[in-house]
């Protein structure tokens, strides 16, 4: 276990401007689209409706027009429409086995609470009852809505950094944990050295963390990650592609349970 804390060498201080500037980039990047993330995705009426729809492939292949307003769930049925390459085998974050017949992709933001709710409370039952059983492959992608989550990209850079030593469930677990405890916020320099203890408490080398994030290393995954959602409709967090079909927002076990069962018992054309 490492005992010493890395001390932040400020004249470091150009990685938090590079970071800034991939913060800027990334959002002209989400404004050049039809629609950009916006604050208004999150408000509690909007995430917590069950929406589950089978894009079409012209759908699939653009964003779609912004619209806040419920839309009733309708019927799963089994699809496979896929807005990037399927995760290799030794993604660090991915869970279950490569061929189950179910694969989740979850777009998410470390600085959202309806994405923490879901991590704390779903993620472990689906885990148990569906990815350990191979029936489920959970995927994640980063979605930082940084026009109000100011940390949430650096929280995304820390936890894919942790994953090249192995950690990431562990990292993605404390990062939720400590924004729930409002533990960091801002994105600055203390919620770097934040981020940097946290890996030490997980007994990763807290040294190779910091050299990763200051490196920018992960950016252009991130920004990959961002253009798939938007590609596939994504305009809030957490929102999930099951086999292709978006369900958005932390919705209750029960749900979940629902839609898998019956894509399960749904007999293959």
């Amino acid at each position: 276990m490492i005992n010493d804390t890395p001390r932040y060498n400020w004249r470091r201080r150009g990685f938090l401007v590079r970071l800034a500037l991939l913060t800027v980039l990334l959002l002209i990047v989400a404004a050049c689209g039809p629609e950009a993330p916006q604050a208004t995705d999150l408000r509690p009426t909007a995430i917590r409706q069950a929406v589950v729809v089978r894009p079409s492939p012209s759908d699939a292949a653009r964003p779609r027009p912004l619209d806040v307003t419920p839309i009733p769930a309708s019927t799963v049925v089994p699809g496979n429409t896929q807005v990037s390459e399927p995760a290799p085998s030794d993604d660090p974050r991915a869970q279950g086995a490569p061929d189950a017949p179910i694969t989740v992709v979850e777009f998410s933001d470390f600085q959202c609470p309806f994405c923490a709710s879901f991590a704390r409370e779903v993620r472990p039952l689906i885990e148990e009852r569906y990815v350990r059983t191979g029936k489920v492959r959970l995927v994640y992608r980063d979605f930082p809505l940084m026009s109000i989550h100011p940390g949430a990209l650096l929280a995304a850079h820390i936890a894919n950094c942790a994953g090249e030593q192995g950690a990431f469930w562990q990292m993605h677990a404390r990062i939720f944990e400590g924004m729930t405890q409002r533990e960091w916020s801002s994105g600055d320099a203390n919620d770097f050295r934040t981020f940097l203890r946290y890996a030490e408490e997980l007994e990763l080398d807290a040294s190779k963390v910091q050299r990763c994030v200051e490196s920018n290393r992960y950016g252009a995954q991130i920004q990959e990650d961002i253009l798939a959602g938007q590609q596939a409709g994504i305009r809030s967090t957490p929102s999930f592609l099951i086999n292709g079909q978006l369900l958005v927002g932390a919705q209750p076990f029960e749900v979940w349970e629902q839609i898998f069962e019956r894509i399960l018992n749904t007999p293959k054309p």
